[in-house]
């Protein structure tokens, strides 16, 4: 598992300087709740993003390239942040494994995430675009536009529950199908 993730920006007709001062200065939970009338279950935050040019220009548009690219780059010293941030829902196939066949440079073996989107994942995403889009409209943003997500990062945890140790690592209350007495939590 790992957070549902995305940016969005609104440039203004005056200087913001996002990257100036504290990288996450206020976080708005309006859509935290469980509510399935918007189409998905759970909710998210919308955190004030404020990273530097070199970040921001990376996950702007990764291979980028262009005029609208570079107007964005362009329009940064006027440029308001925002991260989303949702909770995931687990899917059988995501994991995280070991490969023994590619090294990393210190010789031991490489770490490898799979990672696919659940539907959920996808909608809490387009509902959050959507909602900080119209809080950029709201405070009179000139323009705002949406990063792609992220890549798979903040990864949350690997221990998959489940009833029969074949099927994974911990039972319904943490409690690992292997070692007795120990827990996660």
């Amino acid at each position: 598992m790992r957070h549902v993730t995305g940016s969005g920006y609104g440039v203004f007709g005056q200087p913001v300087r996002m990257g100036r001062g504290t990288t996450t200065a206020g976080i708005i939970q309006d859509e935290a709740r469980h509510d399935p009338s918007r189409g998905l279950v759970g909710g998210f935050e919308l955190e004030t993003r404020s990273p530097g040019l070199p970040v921001m220009a990376a996950f702007l548009d990764p291979g980028g390239w262009g005029r609208a690219f570079t107007w964005a780059l362009d329009s940064y010293e006027n440029m308001a942040g925002m991260w989303i941030v949702g909770e995931d829902l687990p899917q059988e196939t995501n994991r995280s494994t070991v490969n023994v066949d590619q090294p990393d440079q210190f010789s031991l073996p490489s770490p490898t995430v799979h990672f696919c989107d659940h539907p959920n994942d996808v909608a809490m995403r387009i509902h959050a675009y959507e909602r900080g889009m119209a809080i950029y409209d709201a405070v009179g943003a000139t323009r705002s536009f949406t990063t792609p997500p992220y890549p798979s990062r903040h990864n949350l945890c690997t221990n998959r529950m489940s009833e029969n140790p074949r099927d994974g690592v911990v039972n319904k209350w943490g409690k690992t199908h292997d070692i007795p007495q120990l827990v996660r939590v």
